[in-house]
């Protein structure tokens, strides 16, 4: 049986590498209280890329401003899509300023999803 000897070496070979360590610390942001219009920003920038936007429920919303000034916002939306159906709570982030809410990111699959809410949960010390 000359294929069990190769088989071993290709599995071997297979083995996963660890994933990269991050290096350095991660910044968290100081966190900002939004006021009414800051808020009223912050939907209008989601709902401007949704399906429905008039179906848009907003989940909880927070704030931190980096040292350079720039005010990043987490939260999540619920939507209709184009077939009628709600989505789900969807995490978004994005920038703030004084004239709109530039969303960065907002759900996708269920990884990309976890990866905004993990970005928010360190960024912003969410718990």
């Amino acid at each position: 049986m000359r294929i069990w000897p190769f088989l071993v070496l290709l599995l071997a070979g297979c083995a996963a590498e660890p994933p990269p360590q991050a290096t350095g610390s991660v910044e968290v942001y100081q966190r900002v209280s939004l006021g009414p219009q800051q808020m009223q920003l912050v939907y209008s920038g989601v709902q401007r890329l949704l399906s429905d936007p008039a179906s848009a429920q907003f989940g909880q919303i927070v704030a931190g401003r980096k040292p350079d000034g720039t005010v990043y916002v987490c939260g999540s939306v619920n939507a209709r899509t184009s077939s009628g159906a709600f989505t789900g709570d969807q995490p978004f982030y994005g920038t703030l300023d004084q004239r709109e809410f530039t969303p960065i990111k907002i759900g996708g699959t269920q990884e990309q999803s976890q990866a905004i809410q993990a970005y928010c949960r360190q960024t912003l010390a969410l718990g």
